[in-house]
């Protein structure tokens, strides 16, 4: 389970913080939308999962994980555990797509014997394992974001985070992205995305959970 409690989290020069008391419990294997409009900490939430940011006051736990006790050193370890989809892909140029995930498993520790398998399987999950030789910049919008889900997926994490996956895409790719998060979260994944397209959200074939944030 991944549990907000009490949560504060304040950014110079704002005219208030950001959040303030902050609860928030979402059970193993939910689907939870976050929503709300420009500015309310939907990606601001997304980055304390990850610890790209730490909250003011209050405690956040996922799993077994406290992440205020989480030394540096193990940070690695806990990320391993969180898949994270982002709006702006974050993906290697230089790389081709596969190499791209051979080298998440590289820095995860999980380049066996079996790595060449693990990426052909999760491509052809994501329906793109004709484009493993290709680079990034060959690829359409669409394209880039089913590599980053497979990205995220190749290590089975216990959590997927997304933050506005469709926001660059276009009616169609966001389609198809938002069917393979149904997908993902069919396979038992713990789903957070963050997003402001209800509209895509709404054609959801999976029970979601929305949670509309508000900056008080």
């Amino acid at each position: 389970m991944i549990s907000f409690k009490n949560v504060c989290k304040d950014f110079e020069g704002n005219d208030s913080p950001l959040f303030s008391d902050f609860n928030l419990d979402v059970e193993d294997g939910e689907f939870v939308l976050l929503t709300g409009k420009s500015g309310v900490g939907k990606s601001t939430l997304i980055r304390m999962l990850i610890k790209e940011t730490e909250p003011d006051s209050g405690e956040i736990t996922v799993d077994r994980y406290v992440l205020s006790k989480i030394t540096p050193a193990l940070i690695p370890d806990y990320r391993r555990k969180i898949g994270v989809v982002f709006q702006d892909f974050k993906l290697f140029e230089e790389y081709t797509i596969y190499g791209n995930l051979s080298l998440v498993l590289s820095l995860t520790g999980g380049h066996g014997k079996n790595a060449e398998k693990k990426i052909t399987d999760i491509l052809t999950m994501m329906g793109i394992d004709n484009l493993h030789r290709r680079y990034p910049r060959e690829l359409s919008g669409g394209e880039k974001q089913k590599v980053c889900l497979a990205r995220a997926l190749i290590n089975n994490p216990m959590v997927l985070l997304a933050d506005e996956p469709t926001g660059n895409l276009d009616p169609k790719s966001s389609a198809e992205v938002m069917t393979l998060m149904e997908l993902i979260h069919r396979h038992g994944t713990t789903v957070i995305m963050a997003t402001h397209d209800l509209d895509t959200a709404e054609r959801l074939k999976v029970t979601c959970r929305v949670v509309e944030l508000d900056k008080k």
